[in-house]
């Protein structure tokens, strides 16, 4: 079984683009089979969007788990000073991120195709996440332990779940992790929690 948080090289390929609006900025994208939402931005991401765009993100940026790019690409939008780097398992996401990041004019991001953040050789201020449900809750509690070690001192791990997805459960997770954990903001069940170290 292939899915969208692990490495689907086998996967036949169908690319497709489409575009998308974040206040008033228009987006191209493009997708393929074996990365997490495919047919648009889903409305998790959104919501993440719409609540820390606007935030004073630091000088750096970590997008973990990025996919084909939206958050990193929509966020270095709005913040083109901010060095953004985008991460992910899935050797098909991260192909599609760098198209991504060129069809946007957002060359400047880096993308790292990565199974531990661990590995790369500097911190972030920020780290903005939309976990990997179907990944499970080992999977997603290693991510926010290893987002911690990742950041720079009073930096921010920001993530978006669902309530029904086990958002009560994260937020327990993150207050043992980090220093503050916050909810920042909700909507139709989505809960964005801002973490910081």
């Amino acid at each position: 079984m292939n899915h969208y948080y692990t490495d689907n090289k086998d996967l036949s390929s169908e690319r497709k683009e489409f575009t998308y609006y974040f206040d008033n900025e228009v987006f191209r994208f493009t997708t393929d089979h074996g990365v997490f939402s495919k047919d648009n931005v889903d409305f998790g991401s959104y919501i993440l969007l719409r609540t820390v765009y606007q935030r004073d993100l630091g000088n750096s940026l970590l997008d973990l788990g990025s996919g084909y790019g939206p958050i990193g690409i929509v966020l270095k939008r709005f913040h083109p000073q901010l060095q953004v780097e985008m991460v992910d398992v899935n050797s098909r996401a991260v192909e599609l991120a760098i198209l991504n990041n060129r069809n946007n004019h957002t060359e400047d991001i880096k993308v790292h195709l990565c199974e531990d953040i661990l590995r790369l050789d500097h911190k972030f201020d920020t780290i903005v996440l939309n976990p990997p449900i179907r990944a499970g809750k080992k999977v997603i509690y290693e991510l926010y332990e290893k987002a911690r070690e990742m950041l720079n001192e009073k930096g921010h791990l920001y993530i978006v779940i669902r309530k029904a997805q086990g958002a009560m459960s994260s937020i327990k997770k993150l207050e043992t992790v980090y220093e503050n954990v916050e909810v920042i903001g909700k909507d139709k069940g989505y809960l964005v929690i801002d973490s910081r170290r």
